[in-house]
């Protein structure tokens, strides 16, 4: 016997992204990450290194509100990350991407 699908099984089943949806869901995340000046200085301050925040603060000259603000939209497009040292470093992601910018 087969079962029907009811409105909410609809529902699920259009929520899954094809592989086509989810790749341009990550180029325009990639985009809007590298449209933004300040995110690639940041990216191009941390470099091969890495720096911290005190280090980004500096080289920026932005307040702590607005890198905080940038460098958690690069964190959260994979770009950066923050090590258990307090060091903002680049991913394997942001090193690929580094040479673009």
């Amino acid at each position: 016997m087969i079962e029907e699908k009811d409105e909410i099984d609809l529902f699920l089943d259009s929520q899954v992204k094809t592989e086509k949806e989810l790749l341009q869901e990550k180029c325009e995340r990639i985009y809007y990450v590298a449209s933004s000046q300040i995110r690639r200085d940041i990216m191009r301050a941390v470099c091969f290194l890495g720096k911290r925040k005190e280090e980004l603060l500096k080289e920026t000259g932005l307040d702590e509100v607005a890198l905080k603000f940038h460098t958690e939209i690069l964190i959260s497009a994979d770009f950066l990350l923050l090590d258990e040292k307090g060091v903002y470093r680049l991913t394997e992601l942001g090193l690929q991407v580094l040479p673009k910018l």
